[in-house]
C-alpha cells in the first residue's frame, strides 16, 4: 500500500567512510581475483551491510512499514589466523585505514615476483600538516563584511584633510595588491615546479590563497579610489623571486624570508586601522601568510636534504641580492606617505633590523651558514 512507504526525513546524513566491505563480513580473499567463498544455499557476502561503527541516526514515525525478515548471512568456516600461512588475511587491513597493506597486498596477489616496500614519505608530513591547515583556515571574499564597517579610518576634518587622509590609506592597499599579484605568479610557479605531489598539494592552495587575497585588495581599492603609485623596489624583489634558477631558491626567497618578513607589516596595519575593512583583510592575510612560511621552511629542508652542496651557496648569494631591495621597499613610501615617511624613519629602520635579524636566524635553523650575509645597517 501506498502509505506503508511512508516515514519521517531522517535527521542526520549517511557517512559512510570510504572502505570495503567491513572485516566481520569477509570470509575468504580468494587468491585469484577478488571474490568470496559461498557456503552452499547460502549468499554470498551481503555488500549493501555497512560496517559496525557506522550507523544511520533517524527519527521514524508509527506508520513505518514493518521490516521483511532478515536474510541469512554467510557462515564462518573457521578463524582467520590459520589463513596468515596463505598471506590473504591481511585483506582486511583496509577496513582498518592500513592503505599501503592492501596495496602491497594486491601487488603480491596480481605477480608473483617480490614486491618492494613502498617509498617512505614521513618526511612529508610536515607539508601534509601545513596543507590541511590551509584547508581548515580558507576562507572566500564574501566572508569580509563588506558594507558594515568602514574601508579604511575615516578621520575628521575639513573634506581636503580627510581626502589625504585617504590617499594615505589607498597607498597603504596600492602596496599590498602589488605584492599579492606578484605572489599569484610565484605561487603558481611553485606549483608547476614542485616534483613532490604533498608539495603540490599545498601548493594548490597558495595559488588559492594569493588570488583570494588579490581580490580583496581589489575590491577594497576600488572604494578607496583606484589604483595608486607603484613600489619600484617591489617590481625588482618580484622579478628577482620569479628568475631565480632553481626551487630551492624560489621557495627560500619567497616563504622562508619574504612571508615571513611581511607578516609584521599587516599587523601594523591592522592596529592602526581598527573597526575597519582593511584591519579585517590584514588579520586573515597575517593568519594565511603565516602558514605559507611554516610549509616553506618544511619543504625546504626537506629540498635542502637532497641538495647538492653547491645550492647552499647559491642561497646565501641569493640572500645578500634580496636583502638590499627588501630594506628598500620597507623603506620606500610613496608621495601620498612621505611626509609620514621622514617623521617614523628611524622608527622603520630599527623596526626592519630586527626583522632581518630574524630572518637571518631563519637561514641558520636550515643548516645555512650566513655569516657572510651583508646587512643592510
Amino acid at each position: 500500500m501506498p502509505h506503508a512507504l511512508e516515514r519521517a526525513e531522517p535527521q542526520l546524513l549517511v557517512v559512510v567512510e570510504a572502505r570495503v566491505v567491513d572485516a566481520a563480513h569477509v570470509l575468504v580473499a580468494m587468491v585469484r581475483r577478488e571474490g568470496v567463498v559461498r557456503v552452499g544455499a547460502l549468499p554470498a557476502v551481503d555488500d549493501h551491510v555497512p560496517a559496525r561503527r557506522l550507523d544511520v541516526a533517524e527519527e521514524l514515525s508509527t506508520d513505518v512499514a514493518a521490516p521483511p525478515p532478515e536474510e541469512l548471512r554467510p557462515l564462518a568456516v573457521g578463524a582467520v589466523r590459520p589463513l596468515e600461512g596463505l598471506r590473504v588475511a591481511d585483506f582486511v587491513a583496509e577496513d582498518e585505514g592500513d592503505h599501503r597493506s592492501i596495496l602491497t597486498l594486491r601487488s603480491r596477489l596480481v605477480s608473483a615476483e617480490p614486491v618492494e616496500e613502498l617509498e617512505d614519505r614521513s618526511a612529508y608530513e610536515g607539508v601534509l600538516r601545513f596543507y590541511e591547515l590551509a584547508k581548515h583556515q580558507e576562507w572566500q571574499v564574501r566572508d569580509v563584511p563588506w558594507g558594515e564597517i568602514p574601508p579604511v579610518p575615516e578621520g575628521k576634518g575639513s573634506p581636503q584633510r580627510m581626502a589625504r587622509r585617504r590617499d594615505v590609506w589607498r597607498s597603504v592597499v596600492m602596496q599590498q595588491l602589488q605584492a599579492d599579484v606578484i605572489a599569484c605568479e610565484m605561487a603558481a610557479q611553485l606549483l608547476n615546479a614542485a616534483p613532490d605531489p604533498e608539495a603540490r598539494l599545498y601548493y594548490s592552495t597558495m595559488v588559492q590563497d594569493e588570488s583570494r587575497h588579490t581580490e580583496a585588495w581589489l575590491k577594497l581599492i576600488g572604494q578607496v579610489g583606484g589604483e595608486g603609485e607603484r613600489d619600484p623596489h617591489l617590481d625588482r624583489l618580484g622579478r628577482m623571486f620569479l628568475e631565480a634558477d632553481t626551487l630551492e631558491e624560489k621557495v627560500f626567497l619567497m616563504q622562508v624570508f619574504f612571508e615571513r618578513l611581511i607578516i609584521p607589516r599587516f599587523r601594523l596595519i591592522a592596529r592602526s586601522s581598527r573597526g575597519t575593512i582593511l584591519e579585517d583583510i590584514c588579520n586573515r592575510l597575517a593568519i594565511d601568510d603565516g602558514i605559507h612560511h611554516g610549509s616553506g621552511m618544511a619543504y625546504e629542508r626537506i629540498l635542502l636534504a637532497r641538495a647538492p652542496k653547491g645550492t647552499k651557496v647559491q642561497l646565501i648569494d641569493a640572500a645578500n641580492r634580496m636583502l638590499p631591495e627588501f630594506a628598500a621597499h620597507a623603506l620606500w613610501r610613496p608621495k601620498a606617505r612621505e611626509m609620514i615617511g621622514h617623521l617614523m624613519e628611524a622608527r622603520d629602520r630599527e623596526r626592519l633590523k630586527l626583522e632581518l635579524n630574524h630572518g637571518v636566524r631563519l637561514a641558520k635553523s636550515l643548516g645555512l651558514d650566513v655569516s657572510d650575509v651583508a646587512l643592510p645597517f
